[in-house]
């Protein structure tokens, strides 16, 4: 009797356990948007990948942050001096929980704003909009540059939040809309988070 109580204890404690465990595993970027999917998405060819992923500490707010990006071959988003042709990435922002995610997503939705409106901002009259059915919260971010006569981009930027995530989702396309791919990826990203 004593072993079969042991037994029971030992085996509640195992299945709390485990269900804590899953419950505090952080998304990543890279699990949420593959190649196949950016292919897909913004068209081909690609080939050049970026990922980078900076774990949580008290000096970064217990951010977990992870980046998955997908753009042609020979694109380093790190040293271009203009947009890629075509890419998508997504940036996560893992927070320890939901009211922290909330409170990065407004403050990330007030500084866009206020970006916009700032005379010399390189977002200055780009254009905000909410969007509706997306997660707990989302903002669209519309830009058109053009870098040099002739040659025009378009970067749409969605940002959602889903219980304790905050997300950046990036669609660069020359010549062409960027707008509703960024949205299809966003709730494609959306529908694979926890």
């Amino acid at each position: 009797m004593k072993y079969s109580i042991l037994l029971l204890f030992l085996m509640g404690t195992g299945v709390w356990a485990l269900s804590a465990l899953a419950g505090s595993i952080m998304p990543v970027a890279s699990a949420l948007l593959s190649e196949k999917d950016a292919l897909a998405l913004v068209g081909g060819p690609l080939g050049e990948v970026f990922k980078t992923e900076e774990l949580p500490t008290r000096e970064n707010g217990y951010d977990h942050i992870s980046v998955c990006g997908f753009f042609p071959k020979g694109y380093d988003i790190q040293k271009a001096d203009r947009p890629p042709e075509r890419g998508v990435q997504i940036q996560l922002h893992a927070m320890r929980t939901s009211a922290e995610a909330k409170s990065f997503y407004e403050h990330t939705l007030a500084s866009n704003q206020e970006m916009t409106r700032m005379q010399g901002s390189p977002f200055a009259g780009n254009k905000i909009t909410p969007l509706k059915g997306m997660g707990e919260a989302a903002f669209l971010l519309e830009n058109k540059i053009e870098p040099e006569p002739g040659s025009p981009y378009e970067i749409a930027t969605v940002m959602f939040l889903k219980g304790n995530v905050m997300a950046q989702l990036m669609v660069w396309k020359k010549a062409a809309p960027a707008t509703e791919i960024a949205k299809n990826t966003a709730k494609m990203v959306l529908s694979k988070l926890p």
